[in-house]
């Protein structure tokens, strides 16, 4: 299970070498968040010179988000706002990355493993559209500047101001409803709130790709991050007046809210072993992680 993340900016990270196996050329990743029972992982990567890969196989189901540069998918040229989705065990053409290009690169319960014959690894086969599915397997591929804005089919009323594009959504099986991973842009208008507290049953993850969002963990600026684990509360979001918020989003399920409302949030106790009256306020529950994201500690320290 991946560890919550509530904020943290992919600046503040330091660098890796890039765990892209069968590639030649120079790439460093920043570690955004990491399964380490499983491999999973969603890493900012840059690519420091040209590089380039065969064509094989991704041990993980892999998707990239191009955020700068060119990246060649086999005939196909992927610039900025470019998707792909390629389940673990389907055949990928060849790549070939352009010096200085930015991608998010996200993997789902496996490592970062990629074989370039199948023969070199017996038994090796899709699982299909993703982990929680059975049917044949297949490649996604979208140019995301040229969808169109929808309205948000996944929350009330009350979010009928938010723009989806829906990247991928993989059919639920049918003994797991609820499952069925979901990847997607989400932009809010200038100026958009909503007061209310919300909580998942599933997992959450968001990249800010341009302006910001306020709410109780901090502001979602451009290059910030989280993991939610499902179940966690989070609300009270006010969007930036001049460009709104827009950020890719990924889920393990269709996202569903429950929603609280005059909520109230008390934490009491008897000291111990401190004077209270010296120490002054203690804060509890909130995961800052980032030093541009939020003081380290009360006192800005």
């Amino acid at each position: 299970m991946r560890p919550h993340v509530e904020l943290i900016q992919q600046a503040d990270l330091c660098w890796h070498a890039a765990e892209l196996p069968k590639g030649e050329g120079k790439v460093r990743q920043r570690n955004m968040s990491y399964d380490e029972e499983n491999g999973g992982a969603s890493t900012k990567l840059v690519f420091d010179s040209s590089w380039h890969r065969p064509a094989g196989y991704h041990h993980a189901d892999t998707e990239w988000y191009v955020l700068a540069g060119e990246v060649r998918f086999g005939s196909q040229v992927l610039r900025k706002g470019a998707y792909f989705r390629a389940p673990a065990g389907l055949r990928v053409p060849a790549l070939a990355v352009k010096e200085g290009t930015e991608v998010l690169l996200f993997r789902e319960l496996q490592d970062w493993g990629f074989t370039t014959s199948a023969k070199d690894r017996p038994g090796f086969v899709a699982r299909g559209l993703n982990t929680a599915s059975s049917e044949a397997g297949v490649l996604t591929l979208v140019d995301t500047t040229r969808m169109e804005w929808m309205p948000n089919i996944y929350e009330g009323d009350q979010q009928r101001f938010l723009k989806l594009k829906l990247l991928f959504h993989d059919p639920a099986p049918k003994d797991n409803p609820e499952k069925g991973f979901v990847t997607m842009m989400c932009w809010a208008p200038p100026g958009w709130s909503d007061s209310r507290l919300v909580h998942h049953p599933v997992f959450e993850e968001a990249y800010t790709l341009d302006g910001h969002l306020d709410y109780n963990f901090g502001r979602l600026d451009a290059g910030t991050y989280f993991f939610r684990p499902s179940r966690v509360k989070h609300g009270h979001f006010i969007s930036g007046e001049e460009k709104g918020f827009t950020g890719i989003f990924r889920m393990d399920g269709s996202i569903i809210n429950w929603i609280t409302i005059n909520e109230k949030v008390t934490v009491e106790g008897t000291p111990l072993n401190y004077d209270p009256r010296t120490q002054g306020p203690v804060m509890a529950g909130i995961p800052v992680r980032s030093r541009s994201t939020g003081d380290w500690d009360r006192d800005g320290q």
